[in-house]
């Protein structure tokens, strides 16, 4: 396997951190105090292109290979993992289940201002009854005729964006008679629709800028063509879809991982202890270079992975491993980098104290890791197992 990036994203690795530094980094420090979403942000991504990285040109984007967006993910969230919560992987849910399933008047309507920028988008799966258990979904859409649209009743939880997005993504069960696979259909809806209301922004332990919250359907009527796709379909379009988002948030880990590294670098290197800088020390050299290869480590499964879904790959188990490491290493590094700064890492201001609490989410959000494992396993043991 060739292991070197292409001298293209190798530049835009370079150009797109310097932005990364100009940009996001000076306001992240803000953004996790007042745990409020950078609107200011968004513009900037949406100014650069950043949206449109995985989508065709027809729609405004650059369609760059998938490869080269986990760069651009990772360096987001490197940079301040709540933005890259909400605009890179709130983004690449809707935005990659319209231009998946969506018609052309759908991805007109919907893709292009996502991709702009114009427009926030979120993706409701996860109930407040059960996460990853997608056949325990309750929400349900009564179809009223032909022609007459679709009414929802129901509740989502976690949703990324839900306060602020401008539409939703959002399953529901259309048939609940049909084998479990075909039972669930998945929805545009629009913020303002009679019935749909979105609850305040959670409070949360980590990514406090990225706002997080339920939604509720009650008597929620919409338009026949708002269904995404095809009836019955919802199953597997949402199969797909966080498919992706696994290696999003292994992205994230990724970059919540080498930001750790960097301030423990940094901070070692200039604190003194008994007359010499504490780098000079094992205890802390030692933890350094162990976060070194578990980063090392990290991007060579998140990408590999990548690399396999750009030739076309089957990588549903390969991204498990690659989230799976990667979230668990970050968990570890941010909870050294916070031992090698010691008493300063404990305090709020400091950088590696907002990582401490940002890496967790890792090993929770969009699968844990109690469930990438299981996937891992049945790959090995097959389903009887």
């Amino acid at each position: 396997m060739d292991f070197e990036l292409t001298e293209e994203q190798k530049e835009f690795r370079k150009n797109f951190r310097a932005f990364c530094e100009k940009e996001i980094v000076p306001r992240a420090s803000r953004v996790d105090a007042e745990a409020a979403f950078s609107f200011e942000n968004q513009r900037c991504l949406g100014e650069i292109g950043f949206f449109g990285l995985p989508f065709p040109e027809k729609y405004g984007g650059i369609q760059k290979p998938i490869l080269t967006c986990t760069i651009a993910w990772e360096e987001l969230a490197r940079a301040c993992p709540s933005t890259f919560l909400s605009c890179g992987l709130s983004s690449l849910f809707s935005g990659m289940a319209i231009h998946l399933f969506g018609s052309e008047e759908q991805k007109q309507t919907y893709l292009r201002k996502l991709i702009s920028g114009e427009k926030i988008g979120a993706f409701a799966l996860s109930e407040p009854h059960c996460g990853s258990d997608m056949a325990a979904l309750k929400t349900e859409a009564r179809k009223e005729g032909e022609g007459r649209g679709y009414i929802l009743n129901g509740t989502k939880a976690f949703v990324t964006n839900g306060p602020i997005a401008d539409f939703v993504i959002l399953f529901a069960i259309t048939n609940p008679a049909a084998a479990p696979d075909r039972r669930m259909s998945a929805f545009i809806v629009e913020k303002g629709t009679p019935g749909f209301s979105a609850g305040p922004a959670m409070e949360k332990l980590g990514a406090r800028g990225s706002p997080t919250s339920q939604l509720t359907l009650k008597e929620c009527t919409i338009a026949e063509d708002h269904l995404l796709g095809a009836e019955g379909e919802g199953s597997r379009y949402a199969t797909k879809v966080k498919e992706l988002g696994r290696l999003g948030y292994a992205a994230y880990s990724l970059g919540v991982g080498q930001a750790c590294l960097e301030e423990s670098i940094r901070y070692a290197q200039e604190r003194q202890a008994f007359g010499r800088p504490i780098a000079h020390f094992q205890e802390i050299s030692f933890k350094v270079a162990d976060m070194q290869m578990f980063v090392d480590t990290g991007r060579l499964l998140t990408y590999r992975a990548g690399w396999m879904i750009d030739r076309g790959v089957e990588a549903s188990v390969d991204i498990s491993i690659a989230k799976l490491f990667t979230s668990e290493a970050a968990t570890w590094c941010a909870a050294n980098a916070v031992q090698i700064h010691g008493g300063y890492g404990f305090l709020k201001g400091y950088k590696v104290e907002r990582l401490y609490r940002d890496a967790k989410l890792g090993e929770i959000g969009e699968g844990t890791s109690e469930m990438q494992r299981r996937t891992i396993a049945r790959s090995l043991l097959g389903e009887g197992f």
